[in-house]
């Protein structure tokens, strides 16, 4: 997959959350098969006060390889010796997950990675302080220059930080952070930014209606909650994210990796396979019915980064369904 060729969906599967769940039956309800960035979910589990096992980790890995694009080591919190000694224990298993480096751990250890492996995740950045955290990353970075490295950086939603690091892959929750709390976030390429509307809210959402246009969604359905459903919120944070990951894409340039996709890459992270599974939608129907329903200037440019193979019926079906929606509530 080159640079500019079409991008599938992207999402961040967490062990912690997704062990008990049928992954087969998950992608089975996506028109296009995502890249799936498999983690442990150690930090959650570590917040939680919840432990994982590496062996039943290991088994999850195994079972569900044959979806993942990428996997990672079960990382152990700033204990770089126990964080080395599972990435061993996993590769003896007949595993290749990518290693993790963690803030605060001497920089030896991540030079010892960098001579073996070309793509390491970057840990313990949530939460830290920004200017900190931008510091040490772009450190991570200048280092890597001698061996060829690129870097996954976990959590990684600050905008000066990816914006002025080139991260070949970052996970993000903040994409359903608007959502979540009756706000859609929208990205402005224009203008380089996000901007955001209150659900419900005519005015608010009033001044942003021509870009909601642009990501190819009616404006009405989220200034009137009568027409609102919150599958439409999913679905446009889908858009949104991935119309920011193409921007970042061309700011920052290919960021080669052998035998993978060129970066950058933004895998979108959540708990619940509901929400993936309406992102994944909402991005298939998009590329679509975008064009043809608003002729956007920048959608006819060409806002390409997912594969689109929804058919003709399944816009229809979508239209039909909202149309129904609207009778019904008059």
């Amino acid at each position: 997959m080159s640079h500019t060729s079409e991008q599938p969906p992207k999402f961040l599967l967490s062990y912690h959350y997704f062990k008990k769940e049928d992954l087969d039956a998950l992608v089975a309800t996506m028109p296009v098969r995502p890249m799936i960035f498999a983690d442990s979910g150690a930090y959650s589990a570590f917040s939680q006060g919840a432990e994982i096992n590496i062996k039943e980790y290991a088994a999850w890995l195994k079972r569900w390889q044959h979806l993942f694009s990428v996997y990672v080591n079960l990382d152990v919190i700033r204990d770089p010796k126990a964080t080395s000694q599972n990435q061993a224990i996993l590769e003896r298993m007949g595993l290749e997950p990518i290693p993790v480096f963690h803030t605060g751990t001497d920089f030896k250890h991540l030079d010892r990675l960098m001579k073996r492996y070309p793509y390491i995740a970057l840990g313990g950045m949530v939460g830290a302080e920004r200017k900190a955290t931008l510091r040490w990353a772009a450190t991570c970075h200048k280092r890597a220059q001698d061996y060829g490295s690129v870097f996954h950086g976990f959590g990684q939603t600050s905008m000066d930080n990816i914006m002025s690091i080139p991260w070949y892959s970052v996970d993000s929750s903040s994409w359903g952070g608007g959502f979540m709390y009756g706000r859609i976030d929208l990205w402005d390429n224009r203008n380089s930014r996000w901007r955001n509307c209150l659900i419900g809210n005519r005015a608010s959402v009033a001044k942003v209606a021509p870009l909601i246009r642009e990501h190819g969604f009616d404006p009405a359905v989220f200034a009137d909650r009568t027409l609102y459903h919150r599958s439409y919120a999913v679905r446009l944070a889908a858009v949104a994210w991935h119309r920011f990951e193409k921007f970042l894409r061309q700011r920052h340039g290919p960021i080669p990796l052998p035998n993978r996709a060129d970066g950058t890459h933004i895998y979108l992270a959540d708990t619940s396979g509901v929400n993936q599974r309406d992102a994944a939608q909402g991005l298939n129907i998009y590329l679509v019915s975008g064009r043809a329903m608003y002729n956007e200037q920048e959608a006819a440019a060409g806002l390409h980064l997912y594969l689109a193979q929804a058919t003709r019926d399944d816009i229809n079906r979508e239209v039909e369904a909202l149309m129904a929606e609207r009778k019904g509530k008059k």
